[in-house]
């Protein structure tokens, strides 16, 4: 067998593998450093935003916290005048509604007092046609009450006579009403209809007596007018009529 030998002759060139192991390093170092700036400018992009967006959000966080408390203070400022207003209508419907009041009670003092002043002019200086014995007042009141009974009536009497005539006068009082039952006009006398048992009204005075008791109407009777009758001694004899929505009254003064 034939063994046949084969030379190769190979240029030797160290500098080769030293340059080539150079410029992988270089190569590697430049990729490094490019992957570090790349990376260190990245991180410190994302961190300068981060920081950015921390310092925004804190800045955002204080407006919203300041404008916050001034709503809140607004609130509260609103909320303490809605209370004084409000506090203010309350007193101020208090201070009316005393007032209304005291007015509505001066004037029911008033006029208490004007009819006692004509009362009492009526006594001190009548005039010449009113001079003497006279019925001052007549009035009726519908009936009040837990106790009052339908058709029961409350009726005043006052009657007067003028200082000129200082002479106690004597005599008696009779009432009768005019009114229709079942369509027939009919009169009734104080006296049959009483029912307090005052069927005889009786007068002796100088300047004036009062006179007031109860009576009731029987059903169905509808009045129309009043007659107030005086008759006494040395005195003419006195008819007063009265119409009937006159002298009905719709409570009795207490």
């Amino acid at each position: 067998m034939n063994i046949r030998h084969r030379i190769v002759v190979a240029a030797h060139r160290p500098w080769r593998r030293w340059a080539l192991i150079g410029g992988g390093s270089a190569a590697l170092l430049l990729a490094g450093w490019g992957l570090y700036s790349y990376t260190r400018a990245t991180t410190v992009s994302e961190f300068e935003k981060t920081h950015l967006e921390r310092d925004q959000l804190r800045e955002d966080n204080r407006r919203l916290s300041q404008q916050l408390r001034a709503a809140l203070a607004e609130s509260q400022s609103a909320k303490d005048q809605l209370a004084y207003l409000s506090r203010s209508q309350q007193i101020d419907d208090g201070a009316c509604s005393a007032v209304k009041q005291s007015l509505a009670s001066l004037q029911a003092e008033s006029a208490d007092l004007r009819e006692q002043l004509a009362f009492y002019r009526g006594i001190v200086s009548p005039s010449e046609s009113q001079a003497g014995v006279r019925v001052f007042e007549f009035k009726i009141y519908y009936p009040q009450g837990k106790n009052a009974q339908p058709g029961t009536y409350k009726y005043d009497l006052v009657l007067i006579q003028s200082v000129r005539h200082d002479n106690r006068v004597d005599g008696d009082v009779s009432v009768s009403f005019e009114g229709y039952q079942g369509g027939t006009k009919q009169t009734l006398k104080l006296a049959d209809l009483a029912s307090d048992g005052h069927k005889n009204l009786l007068f002796s005075f100088k300047y004036f007596e009062e006179f007031s008791g109860s009576f009731r109407f029987p059903d169905g009777f509808k009045p129309l007018r009043a007659t107030v009758t005086l008759q006494g001694e040395d005195m003419p004899r006195i008819d007063d009529d009265y119409d009937w929505t006159k002298i009905i009254q719709e409570a009795r003064p207490s």
